[in-house]
């Protein structure tokens, strides 16, 4: 099992993402269609002007061959304990099914970090607390095991570039590679970053003045191949359980 969390700024975006994608499973404190939902959340996340990244946007995802362990109810009672693991179960959330009954089956939830005492829910050590969480649900559900190792870190070729512009452009495609595990997806978070898409028989990217770069240019791992390879289960099982702290953390 794979899990994501990322704090967001475009509520609205994600919501009518996850609903035009997929099927609201369930809710918590707020009603209707992603509109509706909007509208419920924004009020709550208004309490508090500070906090820009006032949205979480969860991804969770099982094994293709877990196919069909999982019934929406579970999935539901999975997402509560999600909330309850970090923080936010008494905030108003959606949850969303996407590509049901298939090897890609999973979640999302979009939650509001803002709670009643006008705090957002903290959003440090995700990585880790996503692991925790996923060996606990494996486990429960009798899921496909993954066990915790320490990969070495191995070296890969860097380019010496002079463009100023492309640190900020390959810093958000890493994020936008962090939070998806699709294509669809990785192009919904560049687009909400500024970031145009172009897909032909290779990928290239257009920054918000315009310039458009190849993203082999950019660094060799993101070219076509590089990205669908990055976003693979397989990859991505092994980057969200790869170990680089110098210390054990405590639950």
């Amino acid at each position: 099992m794979i899990a994501k969390l990322q704090s967001i700024p475009y509520l609205k975006n994600a919501l009518e993402y996850c609903e035009r994608g997929g099927e609201l499973l369930s809710t918590n404190k707020c009603i209707g269609n992603s509109f509706d939902i909007n509208a419920q959340m924004e009020k709550n996340n208004s309490m508090n002007d500070r906090c820009v990244n006032h949205t979480f946007h969860i991804k969770i995802r099982i094994a293709p061959e877990d196919k069909g362990k999982l019934n929406a109810q579970d999935w539901i009672d999975i997402s509560n304990e999600y909330a309850k693991k970090f923080g936010f179960q008494d905030n108003p959330f959606a949850i969303y099914m996407h590509e049901k009954d298939s090897g890609k089956e999973h979640i999302h939830i979009v939650a509001s970090r803002i709670q009643s005492n006008n705090l957002a829910v903290k959003d440090n050590y995700t990585h880790y607390r996503n692991m925790d969480f996923c060996r606990d649900i494996e486990k429960k559900y009798n899921l496909r095991r993954v066990k915790r190792v320490l990969e070495a870190v191995k070296n890969q070729e860097i380019f010496i570039r002079d463009d100023k512009r492309i640190p900020p452009l390959e810093k958000k495609i890493e994020s936008a590679i962090k939070q998806s595990d699709s294509f669809e997806d990785f192009v919904f978070h560049l687009k909400n970053m500024g970031i145009k898409t172009k897909k032909g028989r290779g990928v290239g990217f257009t920054d918000e003045k315009g310039v458009y770069f190849k993203g082999s240019n950019i660094n060799r791992k993101y070219s076509l191949k590089g990205i669908e390879k990055l976003l693979s289960y397989e990859q991505q099982e092994k980057q969200m359980n790869k170990i680089n702290r110098p210390f054990p953390f405590k639950r």
